[in-house]
């Protein structure tokens, strides 16, 4: 009985924690003239449900009031208070058995162009009948209900009652000096390794090292309010590099070396254009030929005298020829001998397009093995020992007859 007269004498003072009592009120909405929405209404609300939640969490220096979960201008009609003075307010603390009051007002104001709620709130030390401490916020609308007016109560309230907010990081790393950057803002440099950073606000944070002749560091850190976090930091010097993967693979064997595959591919392509017009050219001018010869009939007198030259031989003309031709300069047989002697000029140009075809094939042949063949098989192999090499040598050489022409190839192995 003794107990509980001192405890209620003393003003309720939670004795168990021995930690001072607080009593929070609602948040009076102010009206500047336009009316009270039902909107200002609610978000005085629940600013005013977090702020007890505040208090009610136990971390800071107060502890809830039995009673403290009062509305202000209900307390204010109860004990005619017209204004909120200390003295009036301080006895509103004392009759809800509070050590320590938080009180305030809501109301809509319009800051460059922007609507937003403007937030007074103050702390009374109810024994002493003075203001502890006072803060003016800024509320946006979107804001002003859910997790975001939480954290905003959090932050007031630790703001008016002293608490310290977030947590603290030692940074221990393995150089002297260096710039500490958190979330990309510089925080201080290292100090023979060494730095510490205080009031880090609570959640994820980007921590990051700058340091000349070294690597970034840079890395991701979890930090807890009244909590320390010790943070090794171990930096890595410019000039050295990440050890390798495995142990160093060895061949043994033959090493080729790279031929001029790259000049011999384009005289391959060269060569397969012109082995193609040189075909042409010989199957047009033996047709030609065969064509300027069929103009001749068997019946005509060029047939009779002369006879046929078989496949434009017209190197050595017989003396029937040559006697026709005298006696026939003009008429039917002088067109046969016309056509007959461009039938042997056709017929001369052909062996010259077969002879062009045969030198040309042998340097097509001859460049693809170059280009294709020659690096694939092993142009070149040198032993371990004394580094002899064995190369493969490619000859052409043309051929050319009064009967023909082409190429004929060798290989020196």
């Amino acid at each position: 009985m003794i107990l509980l007269l001192a405890q209620v004498a003393l003003g309720g003072k939670a004795w168990a924690g021995g930690k001072p009592s607080i009593a929070i009120l609602g948040l009076e909405v102010y009206d500047s003239g336009s009316g009270i929405d039902l909107e200002t209404t609610k978000a005085a609300k629940e600013l005013t449900a977090a702020l007890r939640d505040r208090a009610k969490a136990g971390t800071g220096p107060y502890v809830p009031a039995p009673s403290g979960d009062k509305e202000l201008i209900d307390e204010k009609l109860l004990n005619n208070c017209d204004s909120e003075a200390p003295p009036c307010m301080a006895a509103i603390g004392t009759e809800l058995g509070a050590d320590a009051l938080i009180y305030g007002r809501i109301e809509k104001s319009s800051t460059n162009g922007q609507t937003i709620y403007k937030v007074s709130i103050k702390l009374l030390n109810v024994n002493r009948r003075q203001l502890a401490s006072a803060t003016v916020e800024a509320l946006p609308l979107a804001e002003s209900t859910g997790v975001r007016v939480s954290t905003h109560a959090r932050n007031w309230y630790n703001k008016l009652v002293g608490i310290t907010t977030g947590g603290t990081v030692v940074i221990n790393a393995n150089i002297d000096r260096g710039t500490v950057m958190l979330d990309d803002e510089a925080k201080g440099n290292l100090a023979s390794g060494k730095l510490t950073l205080t009031s880090v606000a609570e959640g994820r944070h980007t921590l990051a090292i700058e340091a000349k002749d070294y690597q970034r560091y840079e890395t991701s850190i979890t930090v807890h309010s009244g909590e320390t976090l010790q943070q090794p930091v171990t930096m890595v010097e410019m000039s050295k590099k990440p050890p390798p993967l495995g142990p160093p693979i060895s061949r043994e064997g033959t090493v080729g070396t790279k031929s001029g595959s790259s000049i011999w591919k384009p005289v391959f392509y060269g060569a397969t254009v012109v082995e193609a017009g040189a075909i042409g050219f010989a199957v047009f001018e033996l047709i030609e030929g065969q064509r300027n010869a069929g103009k001749i009939e068997k019946t005509s007198d060029f047939a009779k005298q002369v006879g046929s030259l078989s496949n434009g031989d017209c190197s050595s003309k017989p003396q029937k020829f040559i006697d026709f031709k005298k006696e026939n300069t003009t008429g039917p047989g002088a067109t046969d001998v016309k056509n007959f002697e461009d039938a042997c000029s056709n017929w001369t140009l052909q062996k010259v397009g077969w002879m062009a075809t045969g030198v040309v094939g042998a340097a097509v042949i001859g460049s693809f093995y170059m280009a294709f063949l020659r690096d694939r098989d092993h142009t070149e192999t040198r032993t371990a020992s004394g580094g002899h090499r064995k190369r493969r040598e490619l000859a052409i050489t043309p051929v050319i007859t009064p009967e023909g022409g082409g190429a004929t190839l060798r290989f020196d192995w």
